[in-house]
């Protein structure tokens, strides 16, 4: 039965590998597709974000079907806004899934334990999603940085003479990405006909940031209720300054804390790697035996609780 059995595993495998090597080059490397992305995305989400259609017409029709049937395909295609990647919720759900199922096969063919193999086809699924999600935290945060410098840039240009909108179309073609980019997006929306309210509000979904919510909002209540938005924007401008002097301070502060994350979370790897030079034939008991896999589960799983505790701990909201 076994002999019957890896011929169909091995195949699988080889199908699952040049899908997915397929998928990255249509994903990076299709030119027409790239051009098709860039030319369609600040139409296609400002007109409606539940009609996506950048990817091919299969892909549409099975994103559409997904996201009527299951709310996480929302919060892929959000992940997937922020991050300003090249890749669909359809698509990064496709690579999670050859990534699982590629480990499940491999492990298999190889009779590795179940748990841990099915720990480890979790682990690498989730490698796309983790990068997407620091790429999405390292945007906004360049966004956050460049936000004062903007703010003092918009209400200057309204004392020029400059209207609210032209001085968000101004920002977009004289700041860098990503700050330069969304508010270009946002320029654009509103000059193919979105309400003004309705273009910054998905500028405030794209980002998720809470400084630029600040903005938003007093954007919003001074559209409605008027009044003297230079100024309302130099207030806002020192106001998150100030907020940035502060998380610098909570920053130096809770360093000690970080350091001894890092510490604590390198100690195993590096007395692993230690005894693999020393004795390999004594540390190789871990990953050969069931009791030692069994011991690399539970000890991968108080590090990651630990991680999560000092990571709470020294998060401190501003």
């Amino acid at each position: 039965m076994k002999t019957i059995l890896i011929p169909v595993f091995a195949f699988i495998a080889v199908m699952l590998i040049m899908l997915l090597v397929y998928g990255v080059w249509v994903v990076f490397f299709d030119r027409s597709s790239k051009a098709k992305k860039q030319r369609l995305q600040a139409i296609h989400n400002a007109v409606h974000r539940d009609e996506q259609s950048l990817g091919s017409a299969q892909d549409s029709a099975l994103e559409t079907w997904l996201r009527s049937r299951f709310r996480i395909i929302g919060h892929l295609e959000n992940l997937v806004d922020r991050a300003h990647s090249p890749l669909t919720a359809g698509r990064l759900m496709l690579l999670m899934f050859a990534l699982f199922t590629a480990v499940v096969v491999l492990g298999l063919l190889r009779q590795a334990n179940p748990l841990l193999l099915f720990v480890l086809a979790v682990a690498l699924a989730s490698t796309p999603f983790l990068w997407l999600s620091r790429q999405a935290d390292q945007r906004r945060q360049a966004f956050e940085d460049k936000l004062p410098e903007t703010l003092d840039y918009i209400s200057r240009a309204m004392h020029a003479g400059h209207s609210l909108t032209s001085a968000i179309g101004m920002v977009g073609k004289e700041f860098p990405d990503p700050i330069g980019h969304e508010f270009k997006t946002v320029f654009d929306e509103i000059g193919f006909g979105i309400p003004f309210k309705d273009a910054i509000s998905q500028l405030a979904d794209r980002v998720q940031s809470n400084d630029l919510n600040f903005f938003v909002i007093s954007l919003m209540i001074q559209h409605e209720t008027g009044g003297n938005l230079t100024e309302l924007l130099d207030g806002l401008s020192r106001t998150i300054r100030e907020r940035f002097k502060l998380r610098g301070k909570i920053r130096t502060l809770s360093s000690e804390g970080r350091a001894s994350a890092w510490v604590l979370g390198s100690m195993p790897f590096m007395l692993a790697g230690i005894l693999m030079l020393i004795n390999p034939g004594y540390i190789s008991l871990l990953w050969t035996t069931p009791k030692g896999q069994t011991l690399i589960l539970t000890g991968g799983v108080l590090m990651a609780f630990g991680f999560f505790l000092l990571n709470r701990i020294i998060q401190i909201k501003v």
